[in-house]
């Protein structure tokens, strides 16, 4: 399948050198397409952020997206409330 991306001209051009240069395997580019929802997963249709944002680490985030997508529901749901929990641990020091 053609990966197409969502960006700008130059966010495409980016995160496609980004892609290239982490060498992933189709299992990891996977992980990365099913990060923008089934609609643009079905479409081969890549989020640039995703690439961008997670380019330093773009292969390990890749593997542990493909972690969280195998939980069960449950698990995903404790894994989403400790998240909103260290997010709001956050930000309530920031508000101090």
């Amino acid at each position: 399948m053609k990966i197409k991306m969502n960006g700008s001209e130059k966010q495409n051009r980016w995160a496609e050198q980004l892609i290239k240069n982490a060498n992933l395997t189709d299992r990891q580019i996977d992980n990365l397409l099913r990060y923008a929802g089934p609609t643009m997963h079905d479409q081969g249709i890549m989020d640039v952020t995703i690439i961008i944002d997670n380019r330093n680490n773009l292969t390990a985030y890749a593997d542990s997206l493909g972690e969280f997508y195998n939980l069960s529901a449950d698990e995903k749901h404790r894994v989403a409330e400790e998240a909103v929990g260290a997010v709001r641990k956050r930000i309530n020091r920031r508000e101090r």
